[in-house]
């Protein structure tokens, strides 16, 4: 193995940190002891909590926005699904209990009793029916192929919803934890004015400046402790720990390495999840300048995996090639690319690319991406290879992304607790799109076909196998996940997936 130069390994070692993670709980009816609690509280904890976020929301509909920090500071909170994930990752149930039946056809939901949207109207059989069909068949709703094999919704009474598939589907009942449940009335509005039956309710949004969200006191779990969410947009995170410092902010929601190996822990706490599922990845275009599978592959030889885990990651997570993180059941490693200059330059070659250039988009807000790329760009650079690091303020990627305006674009996916929502939300719009591949495509239709486990990851390693080889998508490593709080804030945690769990936070006075 030849390599020709290695970035600087030294790195500020992890401060010693306090660290918590706190168990969520399915939602539960709310009784007079609760609100009376939470008066009680009032006297002791701000009407207020400050949150800041990587970067700005401009879109909140939550059947057209796949932003993870959507997923937890609005979705979350707005809206309620049918059933959700706790903070280890468990199913639990959200807006209904559950029955399925013994082929994963059948799925029937009791909905719980007294449930409102923010609007004043029941969130009953017929309204979740019609929000699952907008989820299911509006042109540009991110979960569409999710619902796609959905035979019929019925409702046998304003409590019950039945939802039939045409064939069974393991997958489908975890699938449904990210499709919120949206308020009839807000259907043509949800863009602007999202109307959901969640704890909090959608109050303001200040472009680059702050979402505010409020209590919303008919909730039918536990009603939250805290007033207002305030969500601020701050994209440095030397701004955002300085702003937590000084109580201008309380919670950091989402941390790199590098800030988290500076924090003063006398005057903040790092919050990590009991396990990581977060992968970070490099997506190409397959079907532009990166489409031959050999070039992407000398790239992949190019890559310096080990010097990336050092510098932006701080040593944590783990090198792997799998599309699938470790912690997942259906992990199967993958022996991947060895980093090798004069392996990279010979492929390349071979390949017919001579003064290769080509650009990597990425989001504002995410320092250890732009790390990667700046990694990744200086080994290319040796073999006569240029690489463009385009960093943007993530509407702006995020309109690239979805459109496939890119050669390469990072990103960051957190796997759920079933293995198929890599390759229904990652690979299925490659698959649709610009990565056309029969095979992958029948191998994921069929892992979600057979319900016995070890069937599935038999299916789900092959998929890892091709992927591997033909890297459509270059998983980069598994990566650790950071929050950092103020040492006044109670009742936070972050799960497996990097959702910030807000509802039941607090600040002391």
């Amino acid at each position: 193995m030849s390599k020709r130069s290695t970035w600087s390994r030294s790195w500020i070692g992890l401060a010693a940190v306090s660290v918590f993670v706190l168990t969520g709980c399915a939602a539960e009816s709310s009784s007079s002891d609760d609100l009376e609690t939470t008066k009680d509280d009032s006297a002791t904890i701000k009407d207020e909590v400050v949150v800041a976020l990587a970067g700005d929301i401009d879109n909140f509909d939550p059947h057209t926005n796949q932003l993870i920090i959507f997923e937890f500071a609005i979705r979350e909170l707005v809206f309620s699904s049918l059933v959700d994930y706790d903070a280890e990752l468990k199913l639990q149930p959200d807006l209904a209990t559950y029955e399925v039946n013994d082929d994963a056809t059948v799925f029937t939901f009791s909905l719980a009793s007294g449930a409102v949207f923010h609007d004043g109207t029941p969130v009953n059989s017929g309204s979740v029916i019609s929000s699952m069909e907008r989820a299911g068949t509006a042109e540009d709703s991110i979960w569409s192929g999710r619902l796609s094999d959905v035979a019929s919704y019925e409702a046998p009474d304003e409590g019950t919803v039945v939802i039939t598939l045409n064939n069974p589907d393991a997958t489908f009942l975890a699938g449904l934890a990210s499709i919120a449940i949206v308020a009839p009335s807000s259907f043509e509005t949800a863009t602007s004015e999202p109307v959901g039956s969640g704890p909090y309710e959608f109050e303001s949004w200040t472009a680059n400046t702050e979402i505010v969200l409020t209590r919303f006191d008919d909730y039918f779990g536990e009603v939250s402790p805290t007033k207002t969410l305030r969500m601020q947009p701050i994209t440095d995170q030397q701004v955002a720990i300085n702003n937590l410092y000084s109580g201008s902010v309380d919670i950091l929601a989402g941390a790199s390495a590098a800030t988290v190996s500076q924090v003063d822990t006398s005057r903040a706490s790092v919050v990590e999840p009991v396990a990581s599922n977060s992968l970070s990845l490099i997506e190409f275009n397959s079907s532009g300048r990166l489409s031959n599978p050999m070039v992407r592959q000398a790239l992949a030889h190019a890559l310096d995996k080990d010097s990336i885990r050092e510098i932006a990651y701080g040593g944590g997570g783990s090198t792997i090639w799998a599309a699938l993180p470790e912690s997942s059941w259906a992990h199967a490693k993958q022996s991947g690319y060895e980093y090798d200059l004069d392996k990279a330059e010979t492929m390349l070659a071979a390949a017919g690319e001579s003064n290769l250039e080509f650009s990597l988009e990425v989001p504002s807000g995410f320092p250890d991406a732009e790390q990667i790329g700046q990694v990744w760009q200086a080994s290319l650079a040796e073999i006569g290879v240029t690489l463009n690091v385009n960093v943007t303020e993530i509407s702006v990627w995020l309109d690239a992304y979805v459109s496939r305006g890119y050669d390469a674009t990072w990103n960051v996916f957190n796997v759920g607790a079933d293995p198929h929502s890599f390759f229904d939300i990652i690979m299925t719009p490659h698959l649709a799109d610009d990565y056309q591949n029969e095979t992958v495509s029948n191998l994921v239709l069929d892992a979600t076909r057979v319900s016995d486990e070890a069937s599935r990851a038999k299916l789900y390693s092959e998929l890892q196998q091709i992927l591997a080889d033909e890297l459509p998508v270059m998983i980069v490593q598994s990566t650790p996940i950071f929050s950092i709080t103020g040492t006044k804030v109670s009742g936070y945690a972050v799960n497996p997936l990097g959702w910030a769990l807000l509802s039941q936070v607090t600040v002391a006075k």
